[in-house]
């Protein structure tokens, strides 16, 4: 029972996180495996009650959870603990009886190809283009403002009216919690990527940022943005239309890839 000494905040605290109650820790590893994989290893991480999905592994849920309290509650190792396993390294190629047996990858056994969320892809724009200011943040600034280049979990979000690119990509209701976000494909957010000043001021700054021999640019341009060497074939096209095209061109085909956009 709850203390009636003072509002009872903290007895509830300590009530919310007594390792009698493992629905608190199950919660938190179930969201944070589904940042992690797309999906939660219960698929309504907002209900674990009888009306919602059942675990697809529920020995490893409470595995996970009953770890995650014996190492006092360490997000950080929880992180490293799933990016460190087997499952998380899988690749996404298709196998055909697999995906004959689970077509939805339910059983995890390949990964889920998943597109960037809105706030990562702002930063990683800014971030290839070599423009990210990565300091904390004062007072919050609108995305849309020019001279913005903090991450974007800095910036200022309206209730009443979401920047136009956050919605654009998905971003949440923040007049209402949300358990999990949508992820759409859809043509706009394409033409967002041909047309979007922001993204010609990128591929500005990363043209301008390249040295070097064009062979030596198309090289370090590849490991910024898919942090590998382009291939035989990916260097002789990328010569091509240097040839015709200047650096800025190049840098927005880079930059709106499926390589730069997905979580491969």
């Amino acid at each position: 029972p709850l203390s009636h000494n003072g509002s009872g905040r903290m007895q509830l605290a300590v009530a919310i996180t007594d390792e009698k109650n493992p629905l608190t820790a199950r919660v938190i590893v179930n969201r944070v495996w589904q940042n992690h994989f797309g999906r939660g290893i219960v698929a309504t991480p907002g209900n674990f009650g009888q009306l919602g999905e059942k675990p697809t592994h529920p020995e490893l849920l409470d595995w996970l959870a009953a770890d995650f309290m014996e190492h006092g509650w360490s997000l950080k190792q929880l992180h490293r603990k799933i990016l460190m396993s087997a499952t998380y390294a899988l690749s996404t190629e298709p196998v055909a009886a697999n995906q004959t047996k689970d077509p939805d990858n339910r059983w995890l056994w390949r990964a889920n190809r998943r597109r960037m969320d809105a706030e990562t892809l702002r930063d990683s724009l800014l971030a290839a283009s070599g423009e990210l200011d990565r300091e904390p943040a004062g007072k919050a600034l609108k995305l849309d403002d020019e001279g913005n280049r903090k991450r974007t979990v800095y910036g200022f979000i309206s209730r009443r009216k979401v920047d136009g690119t956050l919605a654009l990509f998905d971003f949440p209701n923040p007049q209402a919690t949300s358990e999990s976000r949508m992820s759409t494909l859809v043509p706009p957010q394409r033409l967002y990527l041909m047309n979007s000043p922001f993204v010609e001021k990128r591929a500005v700054a990363l043209a301008a940022a390249l040295r070097g021999t064009i062979g030596e640019q198309v090289k370090e341009a590849y490991r910024r943005l898919y942090s590998r060497e382009p291939d035989a074939a990916e260097m002789k096209l990328g010569l091509e239309f240097l040839s015709a095209n200047d650096w800025v061109q190049y840098a927005r085909v880079l930059l709106g890839a499926n390589e730069f956009l997905f979580v491969n």
